[in-house]
């Protein structure tokens, strides 16, 4: 494997921190990291941008039925002792952190893409499956936000993505959205309720016709605490 294509170097580091390397993979790519400056500086990059989502995360103590139903799927006893790993917060926060860090591993894609400049995430928004498919995000020093698709996303000529600020009354139109990762939406981030919620609906090329969402709203997620 060759380490010094860029997009790769992205890719694992943002894996190595967030904790989805298998065990020889991340012992081989720690090797690296001893000898390779740059690359370490690629971690601590995304060690930076993986933060915000990870203060923002509560802490949950799992609930017993997810014991259970580990010991289930792995043949475990019910009275085997659970190694200490297991029940430490930052595994059980690399194993769930679905709605967030799993739309982080999804958006190499910054760095490629976007100036290393230090980013917050505002907003994950996802479909009914939970499965992320936009991301807000602000810059530093910046008083713009970027929102945009986690890959690139159809849609026909007739239709466009419209995005919708709710906080309490009727949602606000905020714009048209690009279906391209590398052309997001710039808003204002005082047009952005701060415990509000953002989503995504299909209207017609030119945006919605009533000032409303008209068509089906297939993504949405709930702003991130905004660190002081």
């Amino acid at each position: 494997m060759k380490y010094d294509n860029p997009e790769l170097r992205e890719q694992l580091a943002a894996e190595y921190v967030l904790g989805t390397m298998p065990p020889l993979v991340r012992r081989r790519f720690e090797r690296l990291l001893a000898a390779d400056p740059a690359l370490r500086r690629v971690v601590e990059d995304w060690t930076t941008r993986f933060g915000s989502i990870d203060r923002a995360t509560e802490i949950e103590e799992p609930p017993a039925r997810i014991w259970r139903s580990v010991e289930r799927h792995l043949a475990l006893p019910r009275t085997a002792a659970r190694p200490r790993w297991f029940g430490s917060l930052g595994f059980w926060r690399g194993a769930t952190l679905a709605a967030a860090a799993v739309a982080a591993v999804a958006i190499v894609y910054i760095a490629v893409r976007a100036p290393p400049t230090p980013t917050t995430v505002v907003a994950v928004l996802s479909d009914d499956k939970g499965d992320p498919g936009w991301i807000a995000q602000s810059r530093a020093g910046g008083d713009e936000i970027a929102i945009a698709p986690i890959r690139s996303v159809a849609v026909d000529a007739a239709h466009a993505f419209e995005l919708w600020a709710i906080a309490g009354g009727a949602p606000r139109p905020l714009g048209i959205l690009p279906p391209a990762p590398d052309h997001p939406l710039m808003v204002q981030a005082s047009a952005l309720p701060p415990d509000g919620v953002l989503a995504i609906s299909v209207e017609p090329a030119g945006g919605s016709p009533t000032g409303l969402p008209t068509g089906p709203v297939l993504y949405k997620g709930k702003m991130l605490p905004r660190q002081p």
